[in-house]
């Protein structure tokens, strides 16, 4: 297992750092500057900010010495529109909303999801398997950017039960709509995922003998088919994870929570280059940390994928 995990690794470092690179070409490759507006500065005073930030310098050594500072000492530089702040301090500030939402809806999809499966699967062709089939069905076609809106409408504006946007330091009122909205799609798909995988181990020839022994189906469902089951789930549910933890614009914007996914949005805007960078090289490491976590529980319960 161990020269597993040191194979995944040497594969995992050059991907970053090949990430990193492209990030930054094609982010400079992009029309206009952090110092552009629709009055422009006089040339002496953009020289004198450029040569603040390091702008001035050739291409490769700005390349080269952005990957020194991160490698180094983690240091993602200041921000250009951000004043007297550091990326650092805006992914301090943005993160820990975004993870702590992102891990609530995580929890939940997977949660709801895996059930739903389960039961679908079990009780094929009823009116439970329809059911969990119609809740996939209707929560698949409602997307974060659809389903915001129509919970703050609902709970906010019709029933006045929940705070229509803010933090408030994670309290609960204000993480429901949140990881709501976040978690259907997602828990959609993991429960079609556990349903068409259910479905085909339970049709297999250890499950057969299994159930031929007279076990009883708690015990063939928990003790021989969840680990083949949860193998397609697994590989779903890496990208799923760093999806919800990241993938936070539509829920910052509706819901005002001040996470990461507002700052890369205007950052994006306002050619913010070293906010922009910060965010997709954090982004790209939790992509291929919790990719390197699927990879690990694959091998794990299955011991083939490691050889």
């Amino acid at each position: 297992m161990l020269s597993f995990v040191i194979r995944r690794l040497t594969v995992a470092i050059p991907t970053l750092l090949i990430l990193v690179i492209l990030s930054f070409v094609l982010m400079y490759a992009a029309p206009g500057g952090p110092f552009n507006s629709e009055r422009p500065l006089p040339p002496e005073v953009l020289a004198n900010i450029e040569a603040k930030y390091g702008l001035d310098q050739p291409f490769w050594k700005q390349i080269v010495n952005y990957v020194w500072g991160v490698v180094s000492s983690f240091d993602f530089g200041p921000s250009f529109q951000y004043k007297d702040r550091t990326v650092n301090d805006i992914i301090a500030q943005g993160f820990p909303v975004t993870l702590t939402y992102g891990f609530w809806s995580f929890v939940v999809a997977v949660l709801v999801g895996v059930s739903l499966g389960i039961a679908a699967a079990i009780r094929q062709n009823s009116w439970l398997d329809y059911l969990a089939v119609g809740i996939s069905i209707g929560a698949q076609v409602l997307p974060n950017f659809v389903m915001a809106p129509i919970l703050l409408l609902t709970f906010t504006l019709w029933l006045g039960w929940l705070p229509g946007g803010g933090w408030n330091d994670g309290q609960w009122q204000y993480l429901i709509m949140p990881v709501i909205a976040l978690s259907t799609s997602y828990m959609a798909s993991i429960a079609r995922i556990t349903r068409s995988s259910m479905l085909e181990v339970l049709n297999t020839n250890f499950i057969r003998t299994a159930k031929a022994k007279g076990l009883p189906m708690r015990r063939v469902i928990w003790r021989h088919a969840m680990k083949p089951t949860m193998l397609p789930v697994l590989s779903y549910l890496g990208p799923a994870f760093v999806g919800m933890i990241t993938g936070s614009v539509v829920i910052d914007v509706f819901f005002s929570t001040g996470g990461i996914g507002q700052f890369f949005v205007n950052s994006a805007f306002n050619r913010d280059y070293s906010v922009i960078m910060g965010i997709t090289i954090l982004v790209g490491t939790l992509t291929i940390l919790f990719n390197l976590v699927v990879d690990i529980l694959y091998a794990w319960i299955d011991p083939k994928i490691r050889y």
